[in-house]
């Protein structure tokens, strides 16, 4: 006779479930470590595909001479006490150089919807070619590229370089942005097609279009948010792109899960398998990686001070320094140009200018802490900080690669954005102090800081993990020196990020067949 069959206990039963959790939980880990190792796979493979195309562009762009006009030349010279201006020809060359592939290769734009006739802003203060002290106009005559387009040479008034961009774009590269907008044909074709003297500007843009289309265009820009431009902007010349250089994309050639209009402001673009847009830099001065040396992170911050030196970029006397391939013979450094020898320069000085034109050519660390080591520094001679060599001590060279940066899963580049507030995200209860300290409360720094033309070209253009352009290291004995709790948060946010630069990257080594 057989034995009837005996139901499951209570205790029997949770054991079942307990087992049965624990499966799914592995099952459901396993399950999303694929997803997660499938989508940084895409990324990569994005990324990778986007560099090559990229250094395809800034080869081709580099390649070509750009001539300096007069203003150029201007801008270069020694203005000295007493005697005539001192020619710096090389100098003038590499400004030229540096203005060309800045409207060629535009990484960012501000939307202006108060200026009636450029709405977009490709990273361009206003500046007046000559004589300064005539003022700026406020109009697009403070805008003209290249710089001194339009302007007459005071020398010779037949002297008058061609308008070729403005608000600083190429009108070629400009337009890959404004037919995506829905300009008419007329407001993208690089012609003064009203005679009013001004060329693809809005009223050539909106002519012939319904005004409902118009309103919509409105709606669309007045909806952008600035953490898409730089992904609008790569989007734009690599795949929009027109003049000389063309596209190197059409729209088919990627998943449409990487092309989306994240912000609905008519623009498109490239995205992370995340559906974050792409951060592109076109010279992340201060990226920290292993292609450039940049921002010194708390590491090495830590290090020099356990060495009793000031912290910078360098850790001997004896190590090669960084040299700009676009300065080769270091004429933006020449401490003719940067001293008191130059007393009579007209545009303040030569580093300013070039700063709030293109990117700073201090190192901040040296410019907020005095006179720096020579052993961490550009300057290997003793820093002598009054006289002819004021400041001259603080220059730098940097080498630079254009950077393209995916935030990863977490989301969050470690690279500084405007606009937003990384005290609010901070959630960490321990903050890093250097040497090798730690606090519980966090420094004052890392507030949102306004979206605006000057922010992006002396801050978030340079690619950093920091904001170098305040003196927020909290330094409340010298001990505790260079602390910067947003720096290390973008560490951190930064362990997972994907970018063009690292090949060993934290966000993990590109295939070979990416590369």
């Amino acid at each position: 006779m057989r034995a009837k069959r005996r139901g499951f206990t209570l205790v029997e039963l949770l054991i079942v479930v307990t087992i049965i959790g624990i499966l799914l939980a592995f099952i459901l880990k396993a399950y999303t470590g694929s997803i997660v190792a499938a989508e940084r796979s895409a990324t990569i493979a994005l990324i990778a595909s986007l560099e090559t195309a990229l250094t395809d562009r800034v080869d081709a762009l580099t390649g070509q001479r750009a001539d300096p006009n007069w203003c150029h030349q201007a801008l270069a010279r020694v203005y000295p006490a007493v005697g005539p201006p001192i020619d710096g020809n090389q100098r003038a060359q590499t400004i030229a150089q540096f203005d060309y592939l800045r409207a060629e290769l535009p990484d960012v734009f501000v939307v202006e919807l108060a200026d009636p006739n450029y709405k977009i802003n490709f990273g361009a203060i206003q500046f007046s070619p000559w004589p300064p002290a005539a003022g700026l106009t406020g109009g697009p005559a403070d805008y003209t590229l290249p710089l001194g387009g339009g302007y007459p040479n005071p020398a010779n008034s037949l002297d008058v370089p061609p308008v070729t961009g403005m608000k600083g774009a190429s009108f070629t590269a400009a337009a890959a942005i404004y037919k995506q907008l829905g300009f008419s044909s007329i407001g993208t074709n690089g012609a003064d097609d009203d005679q009013d003297g001004l060329i693809d500007e809005w009223d050539e843009g909106i002519k012939g279009l319904h005004p409902d289309e118009v309103a919509l265009m409105l709606q669309r820009l007045a909806n952008h948010k600035h953490k898409t431009a730089r992904a609008a902007m790569l989007y734009a010349i690599l795949v929009e792109g027109t003049g000389p250089q063309g596209s190197s994309f059409s729209r088919e050639d990627f998943d449409a899960r990487f092309i989306k209009d994240t912000d609905g402001d008519g623009l498109l673009e490239f995205v992370d398998a995340w559906g974050e847009p792409l951060q592109f830099y076109r010279w992340p001065i201060m990226a920290h990686s292993d292609t450039q040396k940049g921002f010194p992170d708390l590491a090495k911050i830590s290090q020099d001070l356990n060495n009793s030196v000031l912290p910078g970029p360098y850790s001997t006397v004896y190590e090669s320094r960084e040299q700009n391939p676009l300065d080769p013979n270091q004429q933006l450094l020449a401490p003719a140009w940067w001293g008191q020898y130059n007393i009579r320069y007209p545009w303040t000085t030569g580093p300013a200018f070039f700063a709030s034109t293109f990117h700073t050519l201090y190192d901040p660390l040296a410019a907020l802490r005095g006179i720096p080591s020579n052993t961490t520094y550009w300057d290997r001679s003793i820093a002598v900080g009054s006289g002819y060599f004021a400041g001259i001590c603080r220059r730098r060279a940097y080498y630079s690669r254009f950077l393209v940066v995916s935030g990863g899963p977490d989301k969050r580049p470690g690279t500084a954005q405007l606009g937003v507030d990384y005290q609010a995200l901070d959630e960490r209860s321990v903050f890093p102090v250097p040497p090798n300290g730690t606090s519980s409360t966090r420094d004052a720094s890392g507030g949102p800081v306004l979206v605006s033309v000057a922010n992006v070209i002396q801050i978030e253009n340079q690619g950093g993990r920091i904001d170098p352009n305040r003196d927020n290291f909290g330094c409340p004995t010298p001990i505790l020196g260079y602390r910067n709790d947003t720096n290390t948060l973008l560490e951190e946010f930064s362990q997972d990020d994907i970018t063009t630069q690292n090949l060993h990257s934290p966000g993990g080594p590109l295939p070979a067949s990416g590369r």
